[in-house]
């Protein structure tokens, strides 16, 4: 069976905003450059599109600053850096995150999905 973009995409949307507010605790940038980080690491397909809207809900919330910085050409570009109340939200979403994904693939793991995957003592029950 082919993979399917569209449950990757699915799986993606409920934890982008995490990867985003973690890729800014490193360094302030600018949405474009998200897209470009995304990349990098890995999360593919992840377009300004999507990006761009999420960064405002971001700010909306609090968990994001935004400032301009003049750009070389054109308009200023928005800056965004992670707020106190963003480190907070990280920490506890990268937690849950963690914990959710520890127990789908203990699940997996334990029901033969993935049989190369070591299955931890506590998920013999």
């Amino acid at each position: 069976m082919a993979p399917d973009p569209d449950r990757r995409t699915q799986l993606l949307r409920g934890v982008l905003d995490t990867c985003l507010l973690a890729l800014l605790a490193r360094t302030p940038t600018h949405a474009y450059d998200l897209v470009v980080l995304l990349e990098k690491h890995g999360v593919e397909g992840i377009g300004y599109g999507t990006v761009y809207p999420l960064m405002g809900r971001l700010r909306r919330q609090g968990l994001v600053e935004e400032r301009s910085e003049p750009s070389p050409s054109g308009p200023p570009r928005k800056v965004y850096s992670v707020s106190a109340a963003g480190l907070a939200a990280l920490a506890e979403w990268a937690q849950q995150w963690d914990a959710t994904t520890s127990s789908v693939r203990t699940l997996l793991a334990t029901t033969g999905a993935l049989p190369d995957q070591e299955v931890p003592d506590h998920a013999h029950a």
